[in-house]
């Protein structure tokens, strides 16, 4: 790009800029912005004012300049801009060579420096500050996978990695320093481990944390230990094959944790769990927050339960190891479930990760059925594929249907065919949700014949799970 170009949607989607000893100067409107490069001579009154009748024409509402090179050529363009009626600048200096990467149609704009320090910088592609940014800490020792990290959030509108730290020991001074939002943290990182950093970091500070995990059978428990430590979520460590799929999760996940604010403690009182009709089907369904709410939900329930099927949104190799460790908490047991096992009284299975888990009858019994069919609502497992092969069951035998706390809509559709079949829903409501999504799709589709504080849904469960139950024919206000 020649200096003195202007620069808008009409030359292109996205533009990348390296720019060295010049000033970048863009307009932002309500909608659309431009920008132009200029050389230190050609930071004139003339090229100033033709530069501004140009940007007239994308009909700015309310505009604001944003100016990024080296300080003398800032304050000499601030000066000539305020002679013109502009009040709004944001300002960042930068000496040498930088890179811009701008998308005139969105307005998004990001500069970077050229390097990142051995051990902690600030963040590599900077974003200017927009009001109302998510601003990200990575945490990694890995600087391939901090850089990657920030390239994915950075790329994303309304995102901002405001720094990286290479060892945990760096990571208190940046919280303080930054005040992040969400932290992105790795698990096997040098002088101890994400999940002892989360330990000590969370209860002081209580910012949303993603672990990031290279998905091994070793890291299983480590990662189940972290959502129990306060953990909001996981995902997997991204490779440069898989960016296309990570990087839109890794997003979503991001912005969902800079919603959460954790619930404080309940006013009033729990309900007690009684006791449980054998002979009914439970199944549920849960996503991102899922593995501590059934861990809540099963632990408050008594030894003789009816047979469970869970469908937790869950990496393949980390499903054992939340089964198995479900199993050590409760007196019925919890595993993950195997091709033609049976349904049983007493007996939890869960949906082995990135497999599908149907019912099927055979020989007069219930049996699971796993299978590799495709995703469903993009999951695999999916709790709409679980709800949907239990609905011809429903008509002759009685069914309990949950859906909990978790992103997006999967399972709703499900419920809802499953109370027009007779079967008794429950929603878990939004207080107690980490993520507020699959629950209030069904709750919004009528899907949900109650709902249900996390703390009360095992009870509500013993009660729903006797046909003639009094409670499941109150609708949810």
């Amino acid at each position: 790009m020649k200096t003195n170009s202007f620069i808008s949607s009409e030359l292109g989607k996205d533009f990348y800029l390296r720019i060295k000893d010049m000033l970048f100067v863009s307009i932002h409107g309500s909608k659309d912005a431009c920008a132009i490069i200029f050389k230190d001579g050609e930071v004139t009154a003339i090229n100033i004012e033709a530069f501004i009748e140009k940007a007239k024409s994308i009909k700015f509402s309310s505009a604001t300049a944003k100016l990024i090179g080296p300080r003398t050529l800032i304050m000499r363009m601030k000066t000539h801009l305020s002679r013109l009626g502009f009040k709004d600048f944001r300002e960042v200096e930068r000496r040498g060579e930088f890179e811009i990467v701008f998308t005139p149609n969105s307005g998004a704009l990001r500069v970077s420096k050229a390097t990142e320090s051995a051990n902690v910088s600030s963040n590599a592609a900077r974003e200017i500050k927009k009001q109302g940014d998510v601003k990200v800490l990575v945490v990694d020792d890995s600087k391939t996978i901090r850089n990657l990290l920030s390239r994915i959030l950075n790329q994303a509108p309304g995102v901002n990695v405001v720094a990286t730290a290479e060892k945990p020991s760096d990571v208190e001074e940046l919280i303080k320093k930054h005040n992040p939002d969400v932290i992105t943290l790795d698990i096997h990182m040098p002088e101890m481990t994400g999940v002892e950093l989360l330990k000590k970091i969370h209860p002081k500070f209580k910012i949303p944390t993603i672990m990031v995990t290279s998905i091994s059978i070793e890291e299983g428990p480590l990662v189940l230990e972290a959502l129990e430590n306060g953990a909001f979520d996981y995902i997997q460590k991204p490779k440069m094959e898989e960016l296309a799929e990570v990087a839109p999760i890794l997003i979503e996940k991001v912005r969902e944790a800079s919603k959460y604010v954790e619930s404080s403690s309940r006013s009033s009182q729990t309900k007690s769990v009684g006791q449980f009709n054998q002979e009914s089907l439970v199944v549920i369904g849960s996503s991102t927050g899922g593995t501590n709410a059934l861990k809540d939900i099963l632990t408050k329930m008594p030894s003789q339960i009816p047979p469970m099927l869970i469908v937790q949104h869950i990496p393949p190799v980390f499903s054992k190891a939340f089964a198995d460790r479900l199993n050590t908490l409760c007196p019925f047991t919890v595993k993950e479930a195997e091709d033609g096992e049976v349904i049983e009284q007493n007996k939890v299975l869960v949906a082995p990760g990135g497999k599908q888990m149907k019912v099927e009858k055979r020989g007069g019994k219930l049996h699971v059925v796993i299978t590799d069919d495709a995703p469903v609502n993009r999951f695999k497992p999916s709790v709409d594929y679980l709800f949907n092969s239990t609905l011809e069951i429903s008509k002759r035998r009685h069914v309990v249907g949950v859906i909990l706390t978790g992103m997006g809509k999967d399972g709703a559709e499900g419920l809802l065919k499953l109370r027009k079949n007779g079967a008794y829903t429950i929603a878990q409501d939004e207080e107690s949700c980490v993520v507020y999504g699959m629950p209030r799709e069904a709750a919004q589709i009528g899907a949900a014949m109650c709902i249900e504080h996390k703390d009360d849904i095992a009870a509500k469960i013993g009660e729903l799970s006797f046909p003639d139950s009094q409670d499941s024919k109150k609708e949810a206000s």
